[in-house]
């Protein structure tokens, strides 16, 4: 992308405080919009203003708009914003933060987005490339944003990238040694407006990869099908259900690869510290990616049995009176708690049961499904925070069970009442968090210590 004489930065999350750092660094003008005002925002946003980036918070400006040269759009800021028009009608190009440094990277990045697990896919590839004695760093919309991972590299760093549907939306420029797309699940449409909508910009990932670069499909989601038809080949796909012919599957308790017209066992199920069936799907998309991109197996072997989930991704963070209680607050859609059900219900016993905490802020979605899988699953629903209450009708309507309360640490307490030594209580609360938390991460280190403080209070 060629030099901009102005450029403006629309958003000053993450991503865009990153951004009009990395324009300001090479030599361009560059004005930050946001709609809230400078006090209400990062600490760094008042260091870009010292450092020589004109503000204009509290709102947006049409002819700050007008006036650019280049847009770069976070991705909190939705593409429907009416000040765009000024940009659009003058041809100025609008990107994400990640197109600013798309030809510098090159073909060394892996793209990873879904609905659910890209998060942990993405970690994946990062440890898969470095065991394999690459540069290797996981960023885009986890970890670092990618304009802060390129510094220092050389020419030889390798990028696993989550990208999110909000940045697939605005990013143009990037060239990938592989894409990967795990889930399409209703999400975000609040923002999008229609799953199709977001089911679309999911697909652009396919998009996003060089001449001859493999595509990874997860074949259990029916979702994917037009795509797996459609996009530009090679299209490689992965199954925890069934075998394919290119890519991977799970056989016999085994992960299998066949890549490159040959099969081979990349792990025994046993022998991964992940749980659950999305897991073996994650570990096997991230594993045939780089083996179609050239890298050897047993590295990818070695980085997978060595990988232990995420903080806030079913992990477990008590065990009180014999009762578990696991973090899956990144569970934040109604798919990812079907998942997050199925996988617990592997690793219990069968008259147990499974007390999940359901509720923050609603993303327009449809908690219906939840009520057949809580019943199959051996599921007890407590709904608590703003979406509590619409949780708990959509799942009394459909014949399912409810524990209504009211705040998370009152959610857990309840939770733990209830439950019997073997039982688990489980946060994967189908909701965002911005309710009553900065982000997920916040929200399970709540549920965390309020287990904690059970574990204590029993103790005494």
């Amino acid at each position: 992308m060629g030099e901009s004489k102005h450029a403006l930065v629309v958003g000053l999350g993450r991503s865009g405080r990153a951004a009009a750092r990395f324009l300001l660094a090479r030599g361009d003008r560059v004005t930050a919009t946001d709609a809230l005002p400078v006090e209400q925002l990062d600490r760094e946003v008042v260091a870009l203003g010292a450092a020589g980036v004109r503000l204009a918070c509290g709102g947006h400006d049409a002819r700050d708009f007008a006036a650019a040269d280049l847009v770069v759009l976070s991705p909190g800021v939705p593409i429907s914003l009416p000040e765009l028009d000024a940009a659009r009608a003058r041809g100025v190009p609008i990107v994400s933060e990640l197109d600013l440094v798309a030809e510098r990277v090159g073909a060394r990045a892996v793209l990873i987005t879904g609905s659910n697990g890209k998060t942990t896919t993405t970690a994946l590839v990062a440890e898969m490339l470095k065991a394999a004695g690459k540069d290797a760093v996981a960023c885009g919309n986890y970890g670092l944003p990618l304009v802060d991972a390129v510094q220092g590299d050389g020419g030889a760093r390798w990028y696993a990238v989550e990208i999110s549907s909000f940045q697939l939306e605005t990013t143009h420029a990037l060239r990938a040694a592989a894409a990967i797309l795990l889930n399409v699940q209703a999400d975000h449409l609040d923002r999008h407006g229609s799953f199709e909508a977001y089911r679309a910009a999911k697909y652009r990932v396919a998009d996003g990869r060089a001449k001859g670069a493999p595509l990874v499909l997860v074949a259990d989601d029916p979702e994917l099908v037009p795509l797996a038809s459609s996009a530009r080949p090679p299209v490689l796909q992965v199954s925890a259900l069934k075998r394919v012919s290119a890519g991977g599957f799970v056989e016999q308790d085994e992960l299998r690869l066949a890549v490159g017209g040959r099969e081979e066992t990349l792990a025994g199920v046993s022998e991964l510290q992940l749980p659950g069936r999305h897991n073996r799907v994650n570990v096997l998309a991230a594993a045939v990616a780089l083996r179609a991109a050239g890298f050897p197996l047993e590295p990818l072997r070695r980085a997978a049995l060595a990988f232990t989930p995420l903080p806030h991704r079913l992990q477990e963070v008590a065990l009180v009176r014999g009762v578990r209680f696991v973090d899956d607050s990144k569970g934040t859609n109604v798919g990812a708690v079907l998942e997050a059900l199925v996988a617990m219900r592997e690793t219990l016993g069968p008259a147990a049961r499974i007390f999940t905490l359901l509720g923050g802020r609603d993303k327009d979605s449809d908690f219906r499904p939840l009520a057949a899988a809580l019943a199959q699953q051996g599921g007890i629903a407590v709904t608590f925070g703003e979406a509590g209450p619409r949780i708990a009708a959509a799942l009394e309507a459909a014949g399912s069970p409810v524990v209504r309360r009211g705040a998370l640490a009152d959610a857990v307490v309840h939770a733990a009442s209830l439950a019997a030594p073997g039982d688990l209580v489980l946060l994967s609360p189908a909701c965002a968090s911005f309710d009553a938390f900065t982000g997920y991460a916040a929200r399970g280190d709540a549920f965390a210590a309020a287990a904690r403080a059970l574990a204590v209070e029993t103790s005494r």
